[in-house]
């Protein structure tokens, strides 16, 4: 039985682990021809290997986003591989952190350059292509509410969140009309290992051991926020722009502003059937 992506072309950056490994192996799951991209070789190539594994179509670009030609490079994979691009996830992530006026010039360039600018030239240079194709396409950027939060010791990447929100909605705005949707997914605490580092400092800023229990006991599974991504590259998701999509253990939700809001019952239906 065919996907609700069979045939579609996806980039997903810093997929070689994580949420964008859970993301790519979840798109190839519905029939997608998926560009699996990492910093390193080995991280991508695993994933690679385990979508064919399932008769899945994978393949490799080792890149680090945040310049013009790794953007290119991505893209052009996509194109000399498979023929085209139909949707680029902006996940890849790497930031620095801790105590603010700690912080140097080298840990704020490298973890803006990674999220926004990765994201900016990822996402203009999948449009391009998008555009000249004529056929439009999907571009998925990952965001997080902790923009809005203000979380200690995460600085660059609260900052990096918040720039990643509004290129979405301006890339929403402008590229609408040229059938190209443009959404957000804003990942809750995920069992990632950026996240599971910050929890462990959690206890040095006043966290009760209770508090840290509640927080460990609240974070998901890569694989319960993948649904998110399958949707909104669907026909269905793309009717959607401008939108961020998120999930708690009830089920998706939509982020507006600094509160998280059940989705309007058509689009719920709709989620709820890819999380069951």
């Amino acid at each position: 039985m065919a996907g609700i992506l069979e045939g579609q072309i996806v980039v997903v950056t810093g997929s070689g682990r994580g949420l964008g490994r859970a993301y790519a192996l979840a798109m190839a799951a519905e029939g997608a021809q998926v560009v699996v991209n990492d910093r390193d070789r080995e991280p991508a190539e695993a994933v690679a290997n385990e979508i064919t594994a399932t008769g899945g179509k994978a393949t490799v670009c080792v890149e680090a986003v945040g310049t013009r030609a790794a953007a290119r490079d991505l893209v052009a994979t996509a194109v000399e591989h498979f023929g085209g691009i139909d949707v680029m996830i902006t996940n890849a992530g790497a930031d620095r952190r801790g105590p603010l006026l700690d912080l140097d010039d080298d840990d704020w360039e490298f973890t803006i350059r990674t999220h926004v600018f990765g994201s900016i030239l990822c996402s203009v240079e999948a449009a391009k292509a998008m555009r000249d194709q004529g056929r439009g396409g999907a571009i998925i950027n990952v965001t997080s509410d902790a923009f809005y939060m203000g979380m200690a010791t995460l600085a660059p990447y609260c900052v990096s969140k918040g720039g990643t929100y509004a290129l979405m909605l301006v890339l929403a705005a402008e590229l609408s009309p040229l059938g190209i949707s443009v959404n957000a997914i804003a990942p809750p605490a995920t069992r990632t290992e950026p996240m599971l580092k910050y929890v462990d400092t959690l206890g040095a800023m006043g966290l009760t051991d209770a508090q840290l229990a509640g927080f460990r006991s609240s974070i998901l599974e890569p694989e319960d926020v993948a649904p998110l991504a399958v949707f909104l590259a669907s026909p269905e998701g793309r009717t959607l722009s401008g939108t961020v999509l998120s999930v708690t253990a009830d089920g998706p939700t939509i982020l507006r502003g600094p509160s998280y809001h059940d989705p309007e019952p058509e689009l719920g239906a709709a989620l709820r059937r890819l999380f069951n």
